[in-house]
């Protein structure tokens, strides 16, 4: 079994190299090749939990095991909160083939590829405006990413602690020269004044309301991926017009889909991401309200990690 560093993953992949290897993952998802995702999630005190995501799909050289750990207390100590790897076995043998210590930047890679690649597909074309709701990393992340597929006209951000918004800003305004970026003291006014809107935050009651939405707006929710977290009012849901999950299944269980999953409203108009990445019809064409949640699918973690291998020569 081999060892790759955090030292080593950085080095060699990039944000743009996830976009299609994370793309085919959620089609390959969505088809009978899917063997497993199970999931499991364990929670400490002081906020502090760690996510246990498995998948194995039919035709993959590997099956995997991440284990991504959040401790908030770390950071009194000077370590970073965030942690974790991601384990690689052989899918002829089950022989363990690799482990990947990523120290979770494969899984903000790959959350943020995921985030940008269905929002491109999803949006309306002539939406450019667009605001983030978080200041963390994700937000930075969801952004740079999107702005690799899509220019982005004016950006908006609103966060809870304004100095750390302003400091968004600030990176922003050197990885996005060619955009108009405000930050704004009102999540109100970051939603309706933007077609596009992410939202990256732990919130554990919804920061969006639906009555915000109108005609045109699209929300990628990338923050609540677990029981308690809760970004997006049910009224967001029950306004919008398509739903885009990455796991139907997990949706059920974690965020804010899984307080409304028992609607059947909701179900008819609820696709996952790889059936609408294999059918054009699943866009909004400027007049409808849309919706792409995300809690996080293994099958992610998988494409992240294969390719590392790939890069790697193995």
């Amino acid at each position: 079994m081999i060892q790759i560093s955090y030292e080593q993953i950085k080095e060699i992949i990039r944000q743009e190299d996830l976009f299609e290897p994370v793309k085919q993952a959620f089609i390959d998802y969505a088809s009978p090749n899917l063997i497993g995702i199970p999931v499991n999630l364990l929670h400490f005190g002081n906020d502090a939990d760690a996510h246990i995501k498995t998948a194995a799909i039919k035709g993959y050289d590997y099956f995997s095991i991440k284990v991504a750990t959040m401790f908030p207390e770390n950071s009194k100590q000077n370590l970073s909160p965030f942690d974790g790897a991601i384990f690689l076995f052989d899918a002829k043998t089950g022989a363990p083939s690799a482990v990947l210590q990523d120290k979770g930047l494969l899984t903000d890679l790959r959350t943020s590829a995921a985030g940008a690649v269905i929002t491109h597909h999803i949006a309306s074309v002539s939406a450019d405006t667009v605001a983030v709701i978080g200041t963390g990393m994700q937000a930075a992340m969801q952004i740079e990413a999107f702005q690799q597929l899509r220019q982005i006209k004016e950006l908006r951000i609103y966060g809870r602690n304004p100095d750390k918004a302003v400091a968004l800003q600030q990176r922003f305004m050197g990885s996005l020269p060619n955009t108009n970026i405000d930050v704004v003291d009102d999540p109100e006014i970051a939603v309706k004044e933007s077609a596009i809107v992410f939202t990256t935050t732990s919130a554990k009651s919804p920061l969006v309301k639906g009555d915000w939405l109108s005609a045109g707006h699209h929300i990628t929710a990338v923050g609540a991926d677990d029981t308690y977290k809760h970004e997006l009012d049910a009224a967001c849901f029950t306004k919008a017009d398509n739903i885009y999950v990455d796991s139907l299944d997990l949706n059920e269980q974690y965020g804010e889909y899984s307080h409304i999953s028992s609607d059947k409203a909701m179900l008819d108009k609820t696709t996952e991401f790889g059936h609408a990445f294999t059918n054009d019809h699943n866009r909004n064409y400027g007049s409808q309200i849309t919706i792409a949640k995300l809690v996080g699918v293994g099958v992610q973690d998988l494409a992240a990690a294969t390719l590392v291998m790939k890069k790697l020569g193995h």
